[in-house]
Order: C-alpha cells, then sequence, then structure tokens
C-alpha cells in the first residue's frame, strides 16, 4: 500500500482543506479508495494495462473533463464516510485526477495492484 498511499497523500496536497472543511488525513484515506478506481478507468475490462489505462483516462479527460469530474466526485461522496458538500467533492475530485494523470505507468500499475485492481 506504499505507493497507493503516496499517491493519495500527493493528491492530497493538492487539495485546500479549509475550503473543503476536511483535514488531510481524511481527504487521504477518502483518495486512497478513489484513486485505484481511476487509474483503472472505473471499468477495469476497459483497459488490461496500465499504459492502456492510462491513455484511456487521459483520452476520457480531454474529450469530456467535466463529465470525468461529476463522475470522480460522485464516486468521492460515496466513498466518504461523512457528509460532502458538491463543492468538496469537485475540488478532491479535481486533484485525485491531475494526480492520475502526472502518475506514470510503473505507478498506476502499483497503485492498482496494491488495492486488488488487476490491470
Amino acid at each position: 500500500m506504499e505507493t497507493l498511499n503516496k499517491q493519495a497523500e500527493q493528491a492530497a496536497q493538492r487539495v485546500d482543506v479549509d475550503a473543503v472543511g476536511f483535514d488531510i488525513f481524511t481527504i487521504t484515506m477518502i483518495l486512497t479508495q478513489v484513486l485505484p478506481m481511476l487509474a483503472a478507468c472505473f471499468n477495469r475490462e476497459d483497459s488490461p494495462t496500465a499504459a492502456e489505462s492510462k491513455a484511456t483516462l487521459q483520452r476520457y479527460y480531454d474529450t469530456q473533463p467535466e463529465k470525468l469530474r461529476k463522475r470522480t466526485a460522485r464516486r468521492i461522496r460515496a466513498e466518504a464516510e461523512l457528509p460532502m458538500s458538491k463543492a468538496a467533492s469537485f475540488a478532491l475530485a479535481v486533484a485525485v485526477i491531475a494526480q492520475a494523470l502526472s502518475a506514470d505507468d510503473e505507478t498506476v500499475a502499483a497503485c492498482c495492484s496494491e488495492a486488488g485492481i488487476e490491470l
């Protein structure tokens, strides 16, 4: 879980904790759940390798960024144990998407593997 936790921590650092109303630890825990799903493009059957998954995510972001943000924000709200505003979930979505897009193929594969998602 080392790679996944590190990536979630880096994504959490992209978030203004005062604006979302959660501490950095809570944000990191939520993003730890969402990052592998995002890296695997929500459906591990779509892209069997880390490189293909990342390319699919990039294509999705390039062609439908608002849809990707909304879908990710909904997933974040579903993973959060505490009530979360849409604005807060969107802030976390922007951060976790940026982190997933900046990760290299090896990191994507490690995060998914650590989360039990086989690519």
